[in-house]
């Protein structure tokens, strides 16, 4: 049988497209329009890869894929050595929708080169949205388009600072005149004048001080530390959240939904674009393009509508905070949204408007609120400094792609599973090709024609000084079955390891640490630093409460300059003193060689940098240090300016501490407390810095307080006496500050009748004091079995009380009298003047300190609340409050009660305070006399006058009868 012959015959189809159909093109007005785009992709570097296939990632490669095109980078060779890509930036050309909606993702794999020519897929990153990555530049016809159709609008300008953006008054204020109506040509440079607001607020600062009460000394310099700035800076905190939330009540405006239209963007989007050329042309304008300026016009039209409702939000502001903050006229809603309706009417002057009405709400800001006493401070963050807006997460070139393995499931949790690490690099999207009048530069400054990652520092492995500060911890999750936690702190970098189990902090929630760990790294291998905080245990493993991980090498290559904050004043020592190796002079130079812009040009009171001319009035100080001071106060003033620089300016990270959550990693998404701190780090390259701020918490200060109690007057009288019923009181004072532990109480004086009492007894009170956070600090076991003492802090407050002393029952609580040491009333000179007035809590009763005053004696009202829960008087008494220092109390010495050394007299008691059949006619005296005494008086007087009658109507007869018979 030869092959195939006897197998049945089969039926092929027919080969043909008859069954197939016509193929339908999309039409053009479904099908996306196309065009030209680049991607330029910066390879950084891979991080945190973890092991594949039980294998750890040793030659990585990133590939990018977008619209069916791949770029790979170049190959790790050792990820352990240098996780850093050596070629930074390759680009590669796709064709994408003009609509964005259309574009498709972009993939990010990591592939593990691996041996005998093997590849691993390590881990993924999709990004669906592209359009934080499209670049727009801004071009000369652009500008040149916005200037025909707006003749008044200026794209150089920088914008107006309104009423809503904070600007210190002490710092460099730039204000602008209103953009309708232009003062400053584009081309001339801009000047920044600081002098009105400084004379400003030293005229407001004399005045201020001038009106303060006589008990308030002046600023002490020579006692001002690091603490000093922090408080200062913690109440500056909390006077703008009251003031931001009387805004929110007040406001009828809603600022919410803002955008700030950017004047030049070499990062992102710009509003202006493009004009496209066109073959129709003007007389006027050789490329114009009829339909194109039609489109354009449209555009500007709707920014500008956008642009002056902004401005109106902007103004009513502006008019709603000065009215707000005026002492003399209280707004309600209603009011202010007749002003928003007035506003409108107003338009054409609106830029005026904003000026006067934000000066004088500046004004009257500045006298409601208390005297700061010149107190140098830095920002407060309350959420990292990643979440600040004007940072952007410093993602400004360098981003962060989190790689993932395995399917997504939606949750938060498990996607936090699936990181296998991260790549480090940027993407920037463009058409191409560039227009050629574009006037926007590279990220480094350079021509963007070149590429937008020009001037990008180096990825080679650099060696860093870092210093941790961390202030505190609050809000801590308890982890001890006492509702308390014993927390300390572990910190890492790296391979470095920093436990600080030794210096825990017994059961506290809240503790101040004031700690400074100084470490070196190598970035990028060591750049990721956690910050722990351990809860710690005698007995067993010490439990983790939370952490918080700071990626370093972000902050240290971004435009911010978040190495080392800037202060708002340069001084050279002092607890102000300069922390930067870099003087502002230095900084400043070498921020305008990197961004290649022209400066710093210093003249006498002026700075010019680029087209921004930056005067400072030349203060006393600069003066006398000379005309280097005062180029490091100009190099300041712009550098805290720094973000009004065209083209390459950006905001400088301040001085400043930071607040970040912590959690922990069995508990996801579940925040265990906050942590204050702030980092600082330093090239090894570079000149070393000074030695670290010291932030160690303030030891507490020893006083004593010496209060002598001297009379009562006017104590109720709660008792019967037995034979005769008179009311009366076996009186005594008790006495405390810190509790039952050091409570004092004089001796009773006896059978009082007039709710009069003599003592001449002194209470002896020493304690630990924090002036600055004026609290008294008390460290005591909590319990016979506890391990260790726990220190606590409360008000130095003394407590006084007045009882009535019974043999057989408990003695009656008849008054009590609280004095903050801090603050408490200027007491009466007699018992007479003494009166529940003088415990008024509106201003109208005079305050004082006694760690100023430091001795007092006067008269103070002893006070209980009635069922109606109002005050009333139960008694006065006479005291002698003499507060001294540690040192001063050893120095002279005092006995407690009426003992050695420096006694007190026995007072000078009446009889009457001992049985009354000892001396029955004193006991007379003063149950009789004193509360009968005027009763008694008339009682005579009436006796008299019927003694006089009686001996009148009997005598008159017989002397008539004489006279009659003129015996």
């Amino acid at each position: 049988m030869k092959g195939g012959e006897d197998l049945p015959p089969l039926e092929m189809p027919e080969q043909g497209d008859k069954d197939r159909g016509p193929v339908m093109p999309v039409p053009k007005g479904i099908r996306p329009i196309l065009s030209k785009h680049r991607i330029e992709v910066l390879f950084w570097g891979v991080r945190d890869l973890k092991r594949v296939q039980l294998s750890t990632v040793d030659r990585p490669r990133i590939d990018i894929e977008c619209a069916g095109s791949i770029k790979q980078s170049s190959v790790i060779q050792h990820t352990k050595k240098n996780p850093n890509f050596s070629v930074l930036v390759k680009s590669f050309d796709v064709e994408l929708p003009e609509n964005e909606n259309y574009c498709p993702p972009i993939t990010i794999r990591c592939i593990d080169c691996r041996n005998f020519g093997r590849y691993v897929l390590v881990g993924t990153h999709v990004i669906n949205s592209i359009h934080k990555f499209m670049y727009v530049p801004t071009t000369k016809k652009a500008k040149a388009a916005l200037q025909k159709l707006f003749p008044g609008k200026d794209p150089d300008a920088p914008k107006v600072i309104g009423p809503q953006v904070s600007v210190k008054v002490d710092d460099v204020a730039i204000t602008m005149p209103d953009e309708r109506f232009p003062l400053i040509n584009k081309n001339r440079p801009l000047a920044i004048n600081v002098a009105d607001q400084k004379k400003q607020k030293t005229a407001e600062n004399k005045r201020k001080k001038k009106s303060l009460p006589e008990d308030e000394d002046d600023l002490d310099l020579d006692n001002l530390d690091w603490w000093s700035k922090y408080f200062a800076s913690v109440d500056t905190l909390i006077q703008e959240h009251d003031k931001n939330k009387r805004n929110d009540i007040i406001d009828p405006v809603d600022l919410d939904n803002q955008t700030d239209i950017p004047m030049n963007n070499n990062q992102g989007t710009t509003p202006y674009g493009s004009i496209p050329n066109g073959d129709s042309k003007n007389e006027d304008d050789p490329d114009y393009n009829p339909k194109e300026a039609k489109k354009m016009e449209a555009t500007l039209k709707k920014m500008e509508k956008q642009d002056e409702k902004r401005t109106l939000k902007g103004t009513a502001k502006a008019v709603t905070l000065a009215s707000k903050m005026s002492p003399k006229a209280q707004r309600k809603k209603d009011k202010a949204k007749n002003t928003t309706s007035q506003l409108k009417s107003i338009s054409s002057n609106v830029g005026m408007f904003i000026n006067k009405a934000f000066d004088m709400g500046e004004q009257e800001a500045e006298e409601e609120k208390p005297l700061t006493r010149d107190k140098e401070i830095f920002k407060v963050y309350p959420f990292e400094l990643e979440s600040v807006p004007e940072f952007n997460g410093f993602t400004d070139w360098l981003h962060t792609f989190d790689l993932y393995r395995g399917k997504s499931t939606g949750l938060a949790e498990d996607d936090e599973s699936r990181v296998v690490g991260k790549f480090k690099g940027s993407l920037k999207i463009y058409k191409i090709p560039l227009p050629d009048d574009i006037e926007d530069t590279a990220i480094g400054g350079g021509n963007p024609q070149l590429g937008l990652f020009q001037g990008l520092p180096g990825n080679e492995p650099i060696k860093v000084l870092v210093r941790v500060y961390v202030v505190k911890a609050t809000e801590l999750h308890p982890a001890d079955i006492n509702g308390k936690a014993d927390p300390y702190l572990v910190i890492r970098l790296g391979n470095n390891t920093v436990n600080d189990k030794e210096n825990y902090i017994s059961k506290q929630l809240n503790p101040v640490f004031g700690k400074c760990f100084e470490m070196e790294s190598t970035f990028p291998m060591e750049s990721f630093l956690t910050v722990q905080v351990y809860d710690w245990d005698l007995v067993g493993m010490d439990d983790l409460i939370g952490e918080t991980k700071i990626d370093l090498e972000n902050r240290y290559y971004s435009r911010h300059r978040a190495t080392c904050g800037i202060s708002n004043k340069f001084e050279l020592t002092g607890y102000n003193a300069w922390r930067d190796p870099l003087k502002p002079t230095q900084a400043l130079a070498k921020l305008c060689k990197d961004g290649k812009i022209d400066g710093p040009h210093y003249q006498p009171g002026k700075v010019r940098v680029a087209n921004r001319i930056f005067t400072q009035p030349i203060l006393a100080n600069d003066e006398e240090d000379g005309a280097t001071s005062q180029e490091e106060n100009l190099a300041l003033s712009v550098l805290k300016h720094w973000e009004e620089i065209p083209k390459v300016g950006c905001k400088l990270v301040p001085e400043h501490i930071e607040t970040r959550p912590l959690y922990n990693p069995d508990k996801p998404g579940i925040e265990q407390g906050k942590i204050e701190m702030f980092v600082d780090m330093f090239p090894m390259d570079m000149p070393p810095p000074g030695p670290p701020v010291d932030i160690s918490p303030r030891k507490p200060k020893s006083f004593e307080l010496r209060c002598i109690i001297w009379n009562t007057d006017d104590v109720v009288l709660e008792d019967d006496a037995f034979f005769t019923g008179e009311k009366m009181s076996d009186i005594y004072v008790k006495g405390w500050i810190k509790g039952q532990e050091d409570m004092q109480s004089t001796d009773i004086h006896y059978r009082s009748l007039t709710g009069e009492g003599n003592f001449n007894w002194r209470f002896l009170y020493p304690f630990d004091y924090l002036v600055a956070e004026e609290k008294i600090v008390i460290s005591r076991k909590e319990s016979l079995f506890s391990w260790d003492e726990t220190e606590t802090k409360i008000p130095p407050r003394l407590n006084l009380q007045v009882w009535d002393a019974d043999h057989f029952s408990a003695d009656d609580f008849l008054g009590d009298l609280t004095l903050d040491l801090n603050r408490f009333p200027r007491g009466a000179k007699s018992a007479k003047l003494c009166t529940l007035d003088m415990l008024k809590t509106d201003g109208s009763v005079p305050q004082m300190s006694l760690f100023k005053q430091k001795r007092v004696k006067a008269w103070w009202p002893f006070v209980v609340k009635n069922d109606d829960g109002e005050y009333e008087l139960t008694g006065k008494v006479e005291a002698e409050l003499h507060l001294m220092s540690g040192e001063e109390a050893e120095k002279h010495p005092a006995g407690a009660g009426r003992n050695e050394p420096d006694p007190l007299e026995k007072p000078n008691r009446p009889d009457s305070s001992f049985m009354w059949f000892l001396n029955p006619f004193k006991s007379l005296k003063y149950i009789l006399w004193h509360n009968y005494k005027w009763m008694i008086l008339k009682l005579l007087l009436v006796t008299l006058l019927i003694a006089l009658l009686v001996l009148f109507f009997y005598a008159m007869p017989g002397y008539t009868v004489k006279r009659m018979f003129g015996a």
